[in-house]
């Protein structure tokens, strides 16, 4: 039922994808990748409504999977494989950051003093004060 509502939007989404690649994709930096396509979302259900923003997500979603089958075959991996490295990408890339913050936060000033003081038979209290 829901595809059948879709269907008549089918080729105005599909332009609309091809438009937003065409900016999209050679963008640089690419950080700006994200902000461009976020603005093409929002445009869209502006200009559209809601069943024009969900066009245009399954037009995405279609083309990001044959865009993954064609990078499989491209490869000559399993689109399985394909998807495994993105995805093990996505994870180092979150540890990397945790690692970064985790520095970040050792390194500033007094990190860590805290929990030294604590460790003192007096809980790092200043002289002279007791509970």
């Amino acid at each position: 039922m829901e595809r059948e509502r879709l269907l008549p939007l089918r080729e105005e989404a599909t332009r609309t994808t091809i438009g937003m690649l065409r900016h999209s994709a050679p963008a640089e930096p690419p950080d700006l990748v994200p902000y461009l396509n976020l603005a093409y979302l929002l445009g869209v259900r502006h200009q559209r409504g809601d069943d024009g923003l969900m066009a245009f997500a399954l037009s995405l979603s279609n083309w990001a999977t044959a865009a993954i089958k064609d990078v499989a075959a491209q490869t000559g991996r399993t689109v399985q494989e394909v998807l495994d490295q993105y995805e093990t990408e996505l994870m180092e890339a979150r540890m990397a950051q945790e690692a970064e913050a985790a520095a970040d936060s050792a390194a500033e000033p007094g990190a860590g003093a805290a929990e030294a003081d604590a460790g003192k038979p007096d809980g790092g209290k200043p002289d002279g004060v007791e509970e």
